[in-house]
């Protein structure tokens, strides 16, 4: 003979969210109203699911966007001719190194004559610093920035400044050269 109770847990069930005893053919409990079957969208293991699909697919077109907006504003900011294909037609005529003192510390400041020798004019010039010491041996290297604008078939003066890596009596030759610049037609 059964009991009541072996009856009562043969036709119901526990739900897994709040424990409440239930009809096993419930597809919502009637307590915590939580959706009981996989099949529904409201079952939050499902929702959870597609709400991290939703993110993912979000994260995707942010990403290919954020790509697409990125390659934009290369293109904008160094528009043809790029200084890659008229390589060494700026060229520093003569430089020279001064030290000083300020409240961070010493600074090298290389000043010069640089030349256009090509038919663009360029801007925002990267010149790569070398120094030797009284030997020859490269003791320091940088890349300084100089915002300049030169001209075709013009000379300019420049001057910019590098945080010295060694001390001050390694330093005596400095050779001076520009290694980026870019064209002044870009929009930037």
């Amino acid at each position: 003979m059964q009991t009541k109770s072996d009856t009562d847990t043969a036709v119901s069930r526990e739900c897994p969210f709040c424990a409440e005893i239930i009809s096993p053919r419930a597809k919502v409990c009637p307590r915590c109203r939580q959706w009981l079957t996989l099949r529904s969208v409201r079952n939050p293991t499902v929702g959870m699911c597609l709400e991290m699909l939703w993110l993912l697919a979000i994260l995707f077109m942010l990403f290919t966007m954020g790509t697409w907006l990125k390659r934009r504003f290369d293109r904008m900011s160094s528009s043809p001719p790029y200084y890659t294909e008229y390589q060494g037609s700026l060229q520093v005529l003569e430089s020279q190194m001064h030290w000083t003192e300020i409240k961070d510390g010493s600074r090298i400041y290389v000043t010069g004559i640089v030349t256009n020798r090509s038919t663009n004019a360029w801007r925002d010039l990267e010149f790569e610093c070398r120094f030797f010491d009284g030997s020859g041996a490269m003791v320091d290297a940088a890349h300084a920035r100089g915002s300049l604008t030169i001209n075709p078939h013009d000379d300019s003066a420049f001057r910019v400044a590098v945080t010295p890596g060694t001390a001050s009596n390694q330093y005596r030759t400095c050779a001076v050269s520009v290694s980026t610049a870019r064209n002044t037609k870009g929009p930037f």
